[in-house]
């Protein structure tokens, strides 16, 4: 199958928990991201610099900066949804329903991290990516980015959100950070991590990876290995990336995917009946609970599967992002008290408050 499927592999994701990244706690080597003489580490380069090469050899003389790389991203994810377009036609009545339909319900945004990090988001006014925040800190401190993704796609220079799950993913953290709709112009998305794509879609030990890199030795090169990761994976996820504007295009794509290959069981009807309910269902809420459903404990094999995503996206965000996209930060009750008391949070005391009940 050619790489520039793009999203047609989507269906091995749907199996899998949402966009999942194996947490790595203190780590004191965090490889920095591979980028040109002159060039510094930016969100995006690693994959931008495969495509340029993959057209041309030769060298461009021209700095790949932040610029060039947004242009980029508009561009292959222009084609992606194009080509996702062709694959699909014709839509089925259903299937066009429901693309009309998350055209006019935004995906929640969410960031989640751990409570022990959010006095430091408070203080700094915003979310910073992994590099930005070292250097405010004294000491190491207990984050979600596996440094294979730094040398995947320049992770450490990026802040992430779930798009899709109404409360995120608590395997990212216990706080609930939600963002304004608006925040999604600044960044790009694919449908799974990095860690995801490396050991579901190329078939790659991530965890012996990201072992080998946190123990501050470098991937080998040699392309025979199965620990090196290069030009040829860099290339791959490239055609995953959206870029906002057609954030609810993929979504929906990935539903329609998804809703055409459920098998003929009972777990698949449960499914089916689910879409159906998205298409009539008017809340927002309930809408994207039913398109992503919470991750449950305990369930069987045929209850997992009557569940299955619809749909997700892992979002990316350079650098950092503001304060004035975060319309609510969401703690424990027992944990609001002690919150409400720092000097940080009392410009934020308006949007800080309690986790909905149930809620992990």
């Amino acid at each position: 199958m050619s790489d520039r499927c793009g999203f047609i592999i989507l269906l091995a994701l749907f199996c899998c928990p949402y966009g999942q990244r194996i947490a790595v706690a203190q780590q004191t080597a965090t490889p920095k991201t591979v980028v040109a003489p002159q060039e510094k580490p930016l969100a995006g380069y690693p994959i931008a610099a495969a495509r340029r090469r993959a057209i041309a050899m030769a060298p461009f003389h021209r700095p790949l900066d932040e610029d060039a790389i947004k242009k980029w991203m508009d561009i292959s994810s222009q084609c992606t949804i194009a080509e996702f377009e062709l694959f699909l036609a014709p839509l089925s009545p259903q299937e066009a329903k429901l693309l009309a339909k998350i055209e006019k319900m935004p995906p929640p945004i969410v960031n989640r991290l751990y409570f022990e990090h959010l006095r430091s988001v408070l203080k700094n006014g915003g979310l910073y990516s992994l590099t930005l925040e070292e250097k405010t800190l004294d000491k190491p401190f207990q984050h979600t980015t596996p440094a294979v993704e730094n040398e995947l796609f320049g992770a450490f220079e990026c802040v992430f959100a779930s798009v899709g799950p109404p409360n995120g993913s608590p395997r990212y953290g216990d706080v609930i950070i939600r963002m304004k709709d608006s925040v999604r112009e600044t960044g790009w998305a694919t449908p799974f991590s990095g860690m995801h794509f490396i050991y579901a879609i190329r078939h790659q030990p991530a965890r012996k990876m990201q072992d080998l890199l946190a123990s501050g030795k470098p991937l080998p090169t040699a392309r025979t290995n199965p620990l090196s990761l290069g030009f040829d994976d860099r290339l791959s996820y490239s055609h995953y990336i959206v870029t906002e504007q057609y954030w609810h295009k993929a979504l929906a794509y990935q539903a329609i995917l998804v809703l055409r290959n459920l098998e003929n069981t009972k777990s698949g009807d449960l499914a089916r009946q689910r879409f159906e309910a998205m298409l009539v269902e008017q809340d927002a809420e309930k809408f994207w609970a039913l398109f992503i459903p919470a991750r449950e404990k305990g369930l069987s094999a045929d209850a997992e599967a009557a569940r299955v995503p619809f749909g997700y996206l892992e979002a990316k965000f350079p650098n950092k992002l503001s304060m004035d996209f975060v319309t609510s930060i969401e703690v424990s009750p027992e944990q609001l008290a002690e919150v409400r008391t720092w000097p940080e949070a009392k410009p934020y005391l308006s949007r800080i408050r309690v986790k909905p009940h149930g809620v992990d």
